[in-house]
């Protein structure tokens, strides 16, 4: 009867475990893959950032980088890179405004926001709307898929940990997700 009770609580403590290790953890949602105007429209997100949410709310600036590639599928040969788009977002709270300072950055302009409200920043900051990847009538017939990585570092580092650079790792999250593959037909 003992081990049965046993065996019954350690498949409970397991189940919860696995549970919750799932909802604790920070996923992409999309890539949401359009074709507008023979231009490849990429829309992405990040959803379950709990742990960044606390990073962000202490004070700490931090930096998250979005970077969606294009690649093209062969056979009995690795896979092709295309073309990829790189989009850099930072937001700091800045405690003496009470606001969230936030920049986004995509390699050509730069955007700064300002933001009374938690919940409006985090719409910004973790997610990025309509990236022109590229023309569909510059690519050959094939197939084709999209990758997304995601990256977040703290780009402010405490006095204290100043000298033990070497030993703490540049970035925090890394997270990757490759849509399905879609084929572009001849023009």
């Amino acid at each position: 009867m003992r081990i049965k009770a046993y065996i019954f609580l350690i498949a409970l403590c397991l189940s919860l475990t696995v549970s919750m290790s799932v909802y604790a953890t920070p996923n992409i949602i999309g890539p949401d893959i359009r074709v507008i105007d023979n231009n490849i429209i990429v829309n992405i997100s990040i959803a379950d950032i709990s742990e960044l949410e606390k990073t962000m709310k202490s004070g700490i600036e931090q930096e998250i980088i979005f970077t969606v590639e294009l690649l093209r599928v062969w056979k009995f040969w690795p896979d092709e890179f295309v073309v990829s788009k790189r989009i850099d977002k930072t937001i700091k709270y800045d405690n003496l405004r009470q606001q969230y300072q936030a920049s986004s950055y995509n390699g050509i302009s730069r955007i700064k926001k300002n933001f009374k409200d938690y919940n409006s920043v985090r719409n910004w900051i973790f997610s990025v709307k309509a990236i022109n990847l590229a023309n569909i009538k510059e690519l050959e017939p094939s197939n084709y898929y999209i990758r997304v990585v995601v990256e977040s570092k703290s780009i402010e580092h405490l006095p204290i940990v100043g000298f033990l650079m070497h030993f703490i790792p540049e970035v925090e999250m890394s997270m990757a997700k490759e849509s399905q593959p879609f084929a572009i037909k001849v023009n």
